[in-house]
């Protein structure tokens, strides 16, 4: 209970944490130290094993606005719907626990949000930082709700899952999270808000966003991730036709249509084009510690002229797979009704 603001706070503050200790303090520290006050801090410990559950006591022993949800491990979706259930400010601002807040998110993200009754979702600008919290890079985003919702189908540029506030009765109002989308349940949400609402995005860096080893999207390669993310603009572009959409089908519909798209991936070299990108980088990377790298970078540029080709149409007009693979399952039979 928030004892200090009332029954009501403003915003609610959702964090999710498994095994996150390593930078935890640094996490908790710049929410509970926001110059905006009116909130509520939920933390939800998805079972961690390391000393998570210590530290974030320690906090909700002196912090009466901090509420503890502690749970048995069932990933991040899930764990992000318990929180909502949970949660009673008429906005969540979202922060994961390895980053980092800065001091005015809160109170910036609110004023912006009070400009337009419409709007559902408020992401920023990030300063990206390395695991000892150097400053790497800095990135923006556009902040009309057209481009925005551009970049969420063609897989470009989106602010970060950490920057995220989003109006809590509006998601709750289309399901909250799909748990059936694991690794990219963030990009799934914000394509669904947009059906409902009005996306924008702060041009101020409002967080930082720690870039390290162990983060979940490098998973497998960022295999998992990169399915999920693809299931969920496949998934949007056939509601924009008055499709049926698969993943809230019954489960044998969704995992044919899940089984299907990924050997459709498979078929279309999906994978073998990012690992060929992630080589191109690794070697650009290379040649700024050594110009005699040059030749290895232009061996692996023109190693595949298919995929240099697919690149450079990528950076112009965004990926184009998922609307091809909308198009292939809308000329299939009518699955949804079939099986």
């Amino acid at each position: 209970m928030n004892e200090t603001f009332g029954v009501s706070p403003v915003i609610s503050v959702l964090l999710s944490c498994y095994n996150g200790a390593r930078w935890l303090d640094e996490a908790i520290n710049s929410v509970i130290n926001q110059t905006f006050e009116d909130f509520e801090f939920i933390i939800v410990d998805d079972g961690s094993t390391d000393s998570s559950p210590e530290i974030i006591k320690h906090y909700a022993e002196q912090d009466a606005r901090i509420v503890v949800i502690a749970k048995s491990n069932t990933g991040l979706a899930d764990s992000l719907n318990v929180g909502l259930q949970h949660a009673r400010g008429k906005w969540i601002a979202r922060l994961d626990a390895d980053d980092i807040c800065e001091l005015a998110r809160l109170q910036t993200q609110l004023a912006k949000a009070k400009t337009n009754p419409d709007l559902v979702f408020i992401g920023a600008g990030l300063l990206l930082i390395d695991e000892s919290g150097t400053a790497l890079r800095a990135f923006r985003y556009p902040v009309s709700h057209g481009l925005l919702v551009r970049n969420l189908y063609t897989s470009r540029r989106f602010p970060a899952h950490s920057s995220a506030f989003y109006r809590a009765d509006v998601v709750c109002s289309i399901g909250g999270y799909r748990t059936r989308i694991r690794r990219s349940q963030d990009h799934d949400l914000w394509l669904r808000l947009s059906e409902v609402g009005q996306l924008t995005a702060l041009d101020e860096p409002l967080v930082r966003i720690r870039k390290h080893s162990g983060q979940i999207s490098h998973d497998e390669s960022g295999r998992r991730q990169k399915i999920d993310s693809t299931v969920a603009i496949v998934s949007y572009l056939l509601r924009q036709h008055g499709s049926c959409d698969p993943v809230s089908a019954d489960e044998k519909v969704f995992e044919f249509f899940r089984t299907w798209l990924v050997d459709r991936l498979d078929q279309e070299r999906f994978f073998e084009f990012y690992d060929y990108i992630e080589r191109v980088k690794v070697s650009i990377n290379g040649m700024r510690k050594s110009p005699l790298s040059l030749l290895s970078v232009t061996r692996n540029i023109v190693s595949e002229p298919k995929f240099l080709i697919r690149f450079l149409w990528m950076r112009l007009f965004g990926e184009s797979i998922s609307r091809c693979l909308a198009d292939e399952w809308i000329q299939k039979d009518d699955t949804c009704a079939v099986l």
